[in-house]
């Protein structure tokens, strides 16, 4: 089971090294025009930054990878993952669509009660800690988060599925790869939008799910749905940012204003 572990966390490092050149730079500044939240994390502090990438190597070398050992017994048990044939092309797609049904439930559900008020204080604040959050902080969260909500959900369908060990690497890399798009803070062409996370970091009570579908079944998403992030909810396909292209409406100035300013006496 270590390529399930190694490769995952080469895709994952990979990926957030590059982010965060971004993050800490701000070069190439293009890239900029292409941030969710502008003028945050512009750059990042690096005393947080620092911070949330202990804990993200804690979870993964003392959570993740013993997680994979301890359950290494259970897939073999449903069938042996490094002794099969493996799969067809056909066969991995009805995989991977039973793996996103599953985590969609189980993350969705599991997120919402960790936003139950005495949940959230003592663990999942920390992973809210960004109200604005870049890639790497994915799995920046408090232990119990991360084996309820971040790892059980991606390994439930493969061991359900009795998947081949191949199917579990290519799976937990896709599934890394995109929690860590969800989280990025940029809006960039031709890759899935973060718009819908992204929110839920601003706004808190908003956008529990990865997809989106149990949102709209619970009514969880009805406020995202009534802003200019929900119409820039969609895949990018050009190079002009949707932030420039569906701005948000110009704020209201009222409160800035004297009283015989708003009301004129006649």
């Amino acid at each position: 089971m270590s390529r399930a572990a190694l490769v995952p966390a080469l895709c994952f490092w990979g990926f957030n090294g590059l982010l965060l050149v971004v993050d800490t730079t701000g070069k190439p500044t293009f890239i900029s025009r292409y941030r969710i939240q502008l003028g945050k994390n512009e750059p990042v502090d690096p005393v947080k930054l620092r911070q949330s990438i202990r804990t993200v190597l804690f979870n993964q070398t003392m959570i993740s990878l013993p997680m994979l050992v301890i359950f290494y017994p259970f897939f073999k048990w449903r069938r042996d993952p490094c002794c099969q044939e493996l799969p067809t092309f056909h066969w991995f797609l009805v995989e991977l669509a039973f793996f996103t049904l599953v985590e969609e439930i189980l993350f969705y559900y599991s997120h919402r009660l960790l936003h139950h008020p005495t949940l959230y204080k003592k663990i999942h604040k920390k992973h809210h800690e960004w109200t604005a959050p870049i890639g790497v902080i994915s799995i920046y969260a408090h232990p119990i988060e991360h084996v309820v909500s971040n790892m059980l959900p991606v390994m439930v369908g493969p061991l359900a599925m009795g998947s081949h060990l191949s199917s579990i690497t290519v799976w937990l890399s896709l599934a890394l790869i995109i929690t860590t798009i969800s989280h990025c803070g940029y809006h960039l062409p031709f890759l899935p939008s973060p718009e819908f996370h992204d929110y839920h970091h601003l706004k808190f009570n908003q956008c529990y799910g990865v997809l989106g579908v149990l949102d709209h079944l619970h009514g969880t998403d009805i406020i995202f749905k009534q802003t200019k992030a929900y119409e820039r909810h969609v895949l990018l396909l050009g190079f002009t940012p949707l932030s420039e292209s569906i701005p948000d409406p110009p704020k209201k100035m009222e409160s800035s204003l004297e009283p015989s300013q708003l009301f004129p006496r006649k």
